[in-house]
Order: C-alpha cells, then sequence, then structure tokens
C-alpha cells in the first residue's frame, strides 16, 4: 500500500514540474549532464507521470476487489 501512494506522488511530482517549465520560460533544460529540447524534458516527464498514475489506478483497483 505504501508503495501505491508513492506512485501517486511521483505523478503529482511529474505534473508540478511540467507546469514549472512552462512558467519559466526556459528553451532547454539539463537531464543527466546533458542538455535538452524543452519539449524533449516535459515529454520524459510526462511518461513517468502518466505510467507512475497508472499503477496507481490499476493497484488501487485490484486493492478494492
Amino acid at each position: 500500500m505504501k508503495n501505491n501512494f508513492l506512485n501517486l506522488v511521483w505523478s503529482v511530482i511529474g505534473m508540478i514540474i511540467i507546469v514549472n517549465t512552462f512558467l519559466n520560460g526556459q528553451t532547454t533544460k539539463t537531464l543527466f549532464h546533458v542538455e535538452i529540447n524543452i519539449w524533449l524534458y516535459r515529454g520524459v516527464w510526462a511518461l513517468i507521470s502518466i505510467g507512475s498514475l497508472i499503477v496507481f489506478l490499476k493497484r488501487s483497483k485490484t486493492s478494492k476487489n
């Protein structure tokens, strides 16, 4: 159960980071010591957020049954 809420926390953190990138107006961001396009950075965090949210929803659905 604890691990399930960690997935929800990662989803929320990822969404906050994505919103924050829109507010800062940067064109590049550093990821693993490599500068990448901001849209690629947002895509990476979107995949992390969506993946964690899907896992959270699947686990919460199976725990209810």
